[in-house]
């Protein structure tokens, strides 16, 4: 493991947005059966998803996300030193999307931007990247954003994960504040790399051609779909990633009840039990959000804290355990504290960037 201690920075404030355009049971039926849809709801938990329309980006919900987020903090937007946007769905191939939302957030050209490709483990890594960037900065602000429309990636028939994944976007503001302390580890298992994988579309087959193949798991996909080995990632998922937990908890001599919630990445309500079942979490500590968003990717943890403390007049600080797991193979467990008055609730919208449509006769 690759562990990390940054101190004197913390969590000022969290929002996240979703799409307007809600899928709920009676869609999934309408597509799949309601013998398929109901076996699936029944093994992941998932009941709801929310779809970005087709001009709608990671980015806009990121957007969105941020912008709400600092109209309800006061932040001297040049105060922002750095934005670091974590997604698999970016706008272009180039250039880095974090450029994109530095000039839509009307930021300081002298905010550093960058993206940061990863998924499910996201928020873990992007916390990691901007805190360290920021500890080693004279900035006194941060500004992460996740954004995910794997959507958009997946084969519409195929009938194992057409119904998991949702799309939403986040932002978290940190700050330098002395007396905080994040502690986390990192992990990354390459030899893995196949276990979730959309093969085209990147410099390795940029034209590959969009025939469906009959897959091992007898769904039909293009090279151009994702494909998940599901046997290899639950085993992953409920194996290594509690080990992991284990083995953070030795490291910062906690246990589970050491903290007042664990967020796991939002997989499946399975997965998540076995995972809080073997560090010794109890049920009411392990927060719960898939049922109503389904898989977002990097962006669940934060849903998931909107979620349960978007609307709650709370006061008091939590101490936040958090677990992110999948494609890579990548994961990370980090741990930090939220004070629930800055944490907004989930918001909708349909909002997509029109300017960022590049026509032939700009260039």
């Amino acid at each position: 493991m690759a562990n990390f201690t940054v101190n004197n920075i913390s969590v000022v404030g969290m929002a996240v947005v979703v799409p307007e355009n809600k899928l709920e049971r009676d869609d999934f039926v309408k597509q799949f059966g309601e013998d398929v849809t109901t076996k699936f709801i029944k093994s992941t938990g998932i009941k709801c998803i929310h779809r970005a329309v087709p001009k709608q980006t990671a980015s806009d919900l990121a957007y969105e996300a941020a912008n709400k987020l600092l109209n309800n903090i006061d932040v001297e937007k040049n105060k922002i030193g750095m934005l670091v946007f974590v997604t698999q769905s970016p706008d272009y191939r180039r250039p880095a999307t974090a450029c994109v939302l530095q000039k839509r957030l009307e930021l300081s050209v002298n905010c550093a931007a960058l993206d940061v490709g990863l998924g499910c483990s996201g928020f873990i890594y992007g916390q990691q990247v901007l805190t360290s960037m920021l500890q080693n900065s004279q900035s006194e602000y941060g500004l992460l954003l996740l954004g995910e429309t794997a959507s958009k990636l997946v084969n519409p028939n195929d009938k194992s994960i057409a119904m998991m994944y949702g799309d939403a976007g986040a932002a978290i503001l940190y700050k330098k504040n002395n007396g905080s302390i994040i502690k986390t580890s990192l992990y990354t298992d390459g030899y893995r790399f196949k276990s979730i994988i959309l093969p085209a579309g990147g410099f390795r087959d940029m034209d590959a051609s969009h025939e469906e193949y009959l897959c091992s798991d007898n769904i039909r996909r293009t090279k151009y779909d994702i494909y998940m080995d599901g046997v290899s990632v639950f085993t992953f998922s409920t194996s290594d990633v509690p080990k992991s937990i284990l083995e953070y908890f030795e490291e910062t001599n906690t246990t589970a009840d050491s903290y007042d919630h664990i967020l796991l990445h939002q997989a499946n309500q399975f997965i998540i039990k076995q995972i809080s079942r073997r560090i010794g979490a109890a049920q009411e500590q392990v927060l719960i959000s898939l049922d109503r968003y389904g898989n977002t990717g990097g962006i669940s943890i934060p849903l998931t804290i909107c979620d349960a403390f978007g609307d709650d007049n709370d006061m008091e600080k939590k101490n936040i355990l958090a677990a992110g797991f999948g494609i890579g193979l990548s994961w990370g467990i980090t741990s930090f504290e939220i004070d629930p008055k800055n944490i907004l609730p989930v918001l909708e919208t349909d909002s997509y960037y029109k300017d960022g449509i590049i026509n032939p006769s700009e260039y």
